[in-house]
């Protein structure tokens, strides 16, 4: 991809996390860019290409980080942690006020953006459960395809503010409780007492 357009999208994403999508002008792009509007329309011809172009890029690069965390034959628990906080910290970007700016302007955009992100981070999953199967780490009779639904939707539920702002919970600690749970839901005995001796290692975030 053109490095100019990276730096569009990136700075761009900055902005919508900061101040929503609505609020943002293509003049205010442009001013944080330090480029003149006739510049940053080389590159896109109207926002609902611009914000398509920055969930096109979430999802690309959502699928290169898990497609790394794949390849490096890590330990199928120690492999499910790095996944999970990366499907996290692509999802910052999704603010509430992010989330309802596309769900109401850009819907249909958005819509394919989610259907896409699911599938990536739905396969990884997955995968991560035949491997830890096949490893000896995960129990044998789980239904992956059912696992790995679940396991997603809990990842997803847990951006939602009203999901941990009550009771001075942080997002750190839901996190560490949901994935703690959901090994000892798959792990068999073996998996347990690695993840047992593993533990005091995983920095949650």
């Amino acid at each position: 991809m053109n490095e100019k357009l990276d730096e569009i999208i990136v700075e761009s994403a900055r902005l919508f996390r900061q101040y929503g999508v609505r609020s943002v002008s293509m003049e205010d792009i442009a001013r944080g860019l330090g480029v003149s509007k006739k510049t940053l329309y080389q590159y896109v011809s109207n926002k609902n290409e611009l914000v398509e172009k920055i969930l096109d890029f979430t999802c690309k690069r959502q699928v290169e980080l898990l497609n790394m965390v794949a390849e490096k034959g890590t330990n199928a628990i120690d492999a499910l942690l790095e996944m999970s906080q990366l499907i996290n910290e692509e999802m910052e970007l999704f603010t509430p006020a992010v989330t309802f700016d596309l769900q109401k302007y850009y819907p249909e955009i958005f819509r394919k953006h989610i259907e896409q992100s699911q599938k990536f981070a739905y396969d990884a999953v997955y995968q991560n459960l035949q491997q830890g199967i096949e490893q000896g780490l995960y129990r044998k009779e789980i239904n992956p395809d059912v696992v790995a639904t679940l396991y997603i939707n809990k990842i997803e539920d847990m951006h939602d503010p009203d999901f941990y702002s009550k009771n001075n919970i942080t997002f750190e600690m839901i996190f560490e409780t949901m994935f703690e749970n959901h090994v000892r839901g798959i792990a068999n005995q073996k998996g347990i007492e690695y993840f047992e001796k593993r533990k005091k290692n995983y920095q949650f975030k």
